[in-house]
């Protein structure tokens, strides 16, 4: 099983293009074995991961919280190979300030590509959450994740991940013409450490049987 943070899960449901419902309950965590410190990236990647129908948000006793996660390899509609959930067990709560308003970052990847010819973006990609947007809803439960761009950034500005940063956002057109905010520049202000385990025993859940 893998030590994971799961920061938020959501469910609800879309319409395809061919007017078919499609339901979903998502888990958005970052793999605590998986800690990166190289000079293309820093801490954790943020992973969504759809879980319906297995599991739905009363699976999961605490979030935001340190949960032992097991994946089992299937073949998805498009015949690749993706990890399933299969076992969860939580360890201990992830304790956040709430007393600052800063956002607390737990990666930043480098990024380079040209996406169109001549001009060539640079920047820093951050995985960070806000500890003042904790919502427990039947369609939400956790905190907003923030995942965005920074355009120019080093990551040498980024040198302790996890940690509590200023972000400064700024509201911009997005691609359909909707006001969004995105991430202009974020500056380290204090350290985190994350949470030794619980010494209470796991709580353990597994998907129902088939009939």
């Amino acid at each position: 099983m893998d030590k994971c943070i799961v920061v938020g899960v959501e469910s609800g449901s879309y319409t395809t293009r061919s007017g078919e419902t499609v339901s979903f309950t998502k888990m958005h965590y970052f793999n605590l074995n998986d800690k990166q410190n190289s000079s293309s990236q820093k801490g954790f990647t943020l992973l969504n991961k759809d879980i319906y129908p297995d599991f739905s948000i009363s699976d999961f006793s605490q979030v935001p919280g340190i949960y032992n996660l097991g994946f089992r390899p299937i073949r998805n509609s498009r015949g690749q190979m993706e990890p399933n959930l299969v076992t969860l067990e939580f360890v201990s709560p992830l304790t956040i300030n709430e007393n600052k308003d800063l956002f607390l970052l737990l990666g930043a990847k480098k990024y380079n590509y040209e996406p169109e010819r001549g001009k060539i973006m640079k920047g820093i990609k951050i995985f960070a959450v806000d500890p003042l947007s904790h919502v427990e809803t039947e369609d939400y439960l956790g905190l907003q994740v923030l995942e965005g761009s920074i355009n120019k950034a080093k990551l040498d500005g980024f040198s302790q991940v996890p940690g509590y940063y200023d972000v400064v956002m700024e509201q911009i057109r997005g691609r359909n013409g909707d006001s969004v905010y995105k991430p202009m520049a974020a500056t380290f202000k204090d350290a985190y450490t994350l949470p030794t385990n619980s010494s209470k025993p796991p709580i353990s859940s597994t998907p129902p049987l088939p009939k």
